[in-house]
C-alpha cells in the first residue's frame, strides 16, 4: 500500500436520504482504497458488548471478487483489528510473514496491513477503519496510518448520520405499528355544500392521530419518508370510504401521486362506488410523470371515479396540475378565499378560476369559507361549491342505531 389520505405532506428540502449517505460512505472508502494502493478497504463495527469479541463489516469496498460482503460478522479474535481494539491506536504491518502475531492474518491471505480506531463523537470507541492487501508492502509506514486517522473523522460523522437517521426511521415505524394496532388513523368528515342550494352535496375525509402527537401533515410526511406513505394514505382512505353508506353525495379523500400509482389503491377502491369517490390531488405533491398518473387514473375515471386539484391558487405547481389533468373540481386554496371580500385581486383571480372552471366542465370548491362577507363574494363570482368553518365544521360520522 503506497500513498391523501387527507393531508399531504408539504414538500421541503430534505436531508440526504440513509441509501446517498451510504453511498458517500462506499464513496470515501474507495477514494481511501485508491489512495492507500490497497486491495480492500473496509468499516468494522464491535459487537453490542464492544468487549473485542466480534465485529460486523458495516461496510466494504474493494474490485476483487473476495468472499468478503458488508453484513458480514465473525469474532474479532485473531484478527488484526483486534489489535487495533486492544491498542486503541492504529496498527501498521507492512509484511504480515515478517510478524509473528500476524500468522492467522497471513494464513487468511492478507500481506499487508494497516488499520485505525474509530470514535464516536462522545469518544466511545465504535470499532476500526482497516485498508488491506494480499501482497506484503515494505513501503508501508506510519504515515499510511496518519492518513486513516484523518479519513477515520470523516466516516465517523457518516456512520452517525446514518445511525440517527436509522434511529428516526425505526421511531417513526414504531410509531405507525401502534397506530395500525389502535385502528388508526382517525377520520372526521367537513361536508362540501353546492353555494347555490344550500345542500350538503358530498364531504371532505380528514385524518385525525392521537392527541398530543404530531399534526396530519407531519405523520403523513414521517410515513412517506420511510417508505410507508402509500400504507398509511390508503388505510385513510378505506376508513373514509368505509363511512359513504351513510353520507349524502360523495367523498373526497386526499392521495400524493405516488399512492395513485401504487398498486394497493386498485384494492382499497374494490367494491366501493366510484362514481361518489373523489381523489383530491394536492399543489404540495411534486408530479414528475404526468402522463403516467394520467394512464392510472383513466381506467379509474372511466368507472366513474372523480378528480379534484387542491390548494390551486396556492402557487404555480396547482395550476400544472390544472392543466395537466383537468379535473372535475378546482378546489380554491384557503389563502385565496380568505379575505377576498376585501381584496380586489384574490378576487379577479378567483373570478378567472371560475371562468377556467366552466370552459373545462369542472365545478369550483371554495375552501375554508369563515364569513358570511366571503360566502357572498364567492357567490356572487358563480363559485358553486364550497367548504369551510362558516358552513360546516369537520365532525366524526354519526351512524344512526337502529332500533
Amino acid at each position: 500500500m503506497t500513498s391523501a389520505t387527507t393531508t399531504t405532506p408539504r414538500t421541503s428540502s430534505p436531508a440526504a436520504s440513509p441509501a446517498a449517505r451510504h453511498c458517500a460512505l462506499d464513496a470515501l472508502l474507495e477514494t481511501t482504497r485508491r489512495q492507500m494502493g490497497a486491495d480492500l478497504t473496509y468499516v468494522a463495527e464491535l459487537g453490542a458488548a464492544q468487549d473485542g469479541s466480534q465485529r460486523r463489516l458495516r461496510a466494504v469496498v474493494t474490485p476483487l471478487p473476495l468472499p468478503v460482503r458488508t453484513g458480514d460478522a465473525e469474532p474479532l479474535a485473531g484478527t488484526l483489528c483486534e489489535r487495533v481494539v486492544r491498542s486503541r491506536d492504529a496498527v501498521v504491518v507492512p509484511d504480515t510473514g515478517a510478524d509473528r502475531a500476524a500468522a492467522s492474518a497471513r494464513a487468511r491471505g492478507i500481506g499487508a496491513y494497516v488499520g485505525v480506531p474509530l470514535h464516536r463523537s462522545d469518544g466511545s470507541l465504535y470499532g476500526t477503519l482497516c485498508s488491506l492487501s494480499s501482497r506484503p508492502d515494505a513501503g508501508l509506514r506510519e504515515r499510511d496510518a496518519e492518513v486513516l486517522r484523518v479519513i477515520a473523522g470523516v466516516v465517523m460523522e457518516l456512520v452517525e448520520e446514518e445511525d440517527a437517521a436509522e434511529a428516526r426511521r425505526r421511531a417513526v415505524l414504531d410509531r405507525l405499528a401502534g397506530l395500525d394496532a389502535t385502528g388508526g388513523p382517525g377520520i372526521v368528515y367537513q361536508p362540501v355544500v353546492d353555494l347555490r342550494t344550500s345542500q350538503h352535496v358530498g364531504a371532505e375525509a380528514l385524518s385525525r392521530f392521537p392527541a398530543g402527537t404530531a399534526t396530519p401533515d407531519v405523520w403523513f410526511a414521517d410515513a412517506a419518508r420511510v417508505g410507508a406513505g402509500a400504507e398509511l394514505e390508503l388505510r385513510a382512505v378505506r376508513t373514509a370510504l368505509a363511512g359513504l353508506p351513510h353520507l349524502p353525495g360523495f367523498v373526497s379523500v386526499n392521495l400524493s401521486p405516488a399512492t395513485l400509482l401504487d398498486p394497493g389503491l386498485a384494492r382499497a377502491l374494490a367494491g366501493a362506488p366510484l362514481d361518489r369517490v373523489v381523489v383530491e390531488v394536492t399543489e404540495h405533491a411534486a408530479i414528475d410523470d404526468y402522463a403516467g398518473l394520467l394512464a392510472a387514473l383513466e381506467p379509474l375515471r372511466a368507472a366513474g371515479l372523480r378528480v379534484a386539484v387542491d390548494d390551486t391558487g396556492a402557487g404555480y405547481a396547482s395550476l400544472r396540475h390544472v392543466l395537466a389533468i383537468l379535473p372535475d373540481f378546482i378546489k380554491l386554496d384557503i389563502s385565496l378565499v380568505r379575505g377576498l371580500d376585501g381584496d380586489r385581486a384574490r378576487r379577479a383571480l378567483a373570478a378567472g378560476l371560475v371562468t377556467f372552471a366552466e370552459s373545462t366542465d369542472a365545478a369550483i370548491v371554495a375552501e375554508g369559507i369563515e364569513t358570511a362577507e366571503e360566502l357572498a363574494v364567492l357567490q356572487a363570482l358563480g363559485v358553486s361549491h364550497g367548504q369551510g368553518y362558516h358552513l360546516a365544521r369537520p365532525a366524526p360520522l354519526v351512524v344512526p342505531v337502529a332500533g
